[in-house]
């Protein structure tokens, strides 16, 4: 059995444990020399293991999600077993160690075959069986982060201040996310991809309209500083989307 660290960066975690982790990228050159193609990754359901792969020799698991290829990354979209001593411990020592907390997956290759990167002699994989992901002390991961550590956003039923509750944590969050992703793709080269773009722009459109009734129902006096509070989000927007 192989194993790959990833170490995901900006760790939040919910009261229900979810978990959402990009936890490889596909098509670059990894630190062990690897490149994991498109389509390598399988969609299936895998246990989270204990404390450094702890499971294989006979700890309960902590967890168990799933595992897909979305876009450039293979995602691991999962939750911790917080009825379980052995998971609830998990959860909060991950949500103790906050950006310090990382993450191993174990898998065997099923295809597999030597490339060139540029000069570099690497090995392409084409097609894997992943086992488990885990927590663990150290990873070695490029480029991986956590997409969302996640709650169902409340129900129009929820009471109100809950409902408001959910999108002052969650507003910055998206836009925390936005600015690693926009400065990750930096440190490549790179810049949004237009769909990205498309998407951002489509959301400062939708904060401008609905900033506009937020402030009218605060009264005048507020609405007074609408003006720059509104300016400053957009200007954040779009040198994301540059």
């Amino acid at each position: 059995m192989n194993r790959k660290m990833f170490a995901p960066g900006g760790m939040k975690l919910d009261e229900q444990g979810h978990i959402e982790a990009a936890f490889a990228q596909l098509d670059v050159l990894d630190f062990d020399n690897d490149v994991t193609v498109k389509g390598a990754f399988p969609s299936k359901d895998v246990p989270m293991s204990a404390y450094g792969h702890s499971s294989w020799d006979g700890a309960l698991p902590v967890g168990k999600g799933t595992i897909s290829e979305q876009g450039e990354w293979a995602v691991f979209t999962g939750q911790f077993f917080l009825d379980t001593t052995g998971g609830l411990d998990a959860y909060n020592t991950v949500k103790s160690l906050g950006d310090l907390a990382e993450y191993s997956y174990g898998f065997n290759i099923l295809d597999s075959g030597p490339v060139d990167i540029d000069g570099t002699a690497a090995r392409e994989i084409r097609s894997l069986d992943v086992f488990e992901v885990s927590p663990v002390l150290k990873g070695a991961g490029i480029g991986t982060h956590t997409l969302a550590i996640k709650s169902d956003a409340p129900g129009i039923d929820a009471p109100y201040a809950e409902h408001a509750s959910w999108y002052l944590e969650n507003v910055p969050a998206f836009i925390e996310r936005t600015q690693d992703r926009s400065e990750f793709r930096k440190s490549e080269g790179r810049t949004l991809s237009t769909k990205d773009r498309e998407r951002l722009e489509a959301i400062a459109s939708l904060f401008t309209a609905n900033a506009a009734a937020i402030w009218h129902l605060l009264g005048s006096e507020v609405e007074k500083t609408a003006d720059y509070v509104d300016q400053e989000l957009m200007a954040e927007i779009a040198r994301l989307a540059r």
